[in-house]
């Protein structure tokens, strides 16, 4: 038969205080999991490039092509968008739906732009395209965190594409993709 002293009643209850303790903390972490939603979303803009011909032969082409994106309108964003909890963007695709000819763009600038945020940029340059091309834009200059403001305003913004290429005469038609990832509160 075992005696229980002071001293062991004390480090039993001490024990299970710990225990107590631990699996309360853990649980709340497991119960906020369950409140919170995680999702990939989606937007899109598909541009027609027009490069038109230029009196000269001798001269760049150049193109100038603008289309609105709107949040929104990606049906998970809408049905959270009031519960929004942050909106993390992954990747920033320019992709070549169709094209009149091989073209290459010599300077190519991709802007997204919102009232009262900062306009967010990406150069292109020496890239040669073709259908199928699929070009994925970097971070180098801190551009995801710029868009994630904007994206996180729900505000619809404006992405223009302007530049120069090595033929006088093309058309091509460009899908813009920004994927992201978005955190929401499920239950509020």
């Amino acid at each position: 038969m075992f005696l229980i002293t002071g001293a062991m009643k004390n480090l039993i209850r001490s024990i299970f205080v710990i225990l107590f303790v631990t699996f309360s903390f853990s649980g709340c972490e497991k119960i906020k999991d369950l409140s919170e939603v995680k999702f990939d979303a989606s937007f899109t803009a598909d541009m027609e490039v027009n490069v038109p011909s230029m009196p000269t032969k001798a001269l760049n082409g150049v193109f100038y092509a603008t289309a609105t994106v709107d949040p929104l309108s990606n049906s998970d964003l809408a049905k959270y968008a009031q519960k929004i909890k942050e909106i993390d963007l992954a990747e920033v695709t320019i992709e070549v739906l169709s094209i009149s000819s091989y073209v290459k763009l010599i300077t190519a600038s991709l802007i997204a732009t919102c009232p009262n945020y900062q306009d967010v940029e990406w150069t292109i340059s020496n890239q040669p395209i073709d259908s199928g091309t699929i070009l994925t834009l970097g971070n180098e200059n801190g551009q995801f965190d710029n868009l994630n403001k904007i994206l996180d305003s729900l505000n619809k913004f404006t992405v223009t594409l302007s530049g120069q290429t090595d033929v006088d005469e093309a058309t091509f038609v460009l899908r813009i993709k920004f994927k992201t990832r978005v955190k929401a509160d499920a239950l509020s």
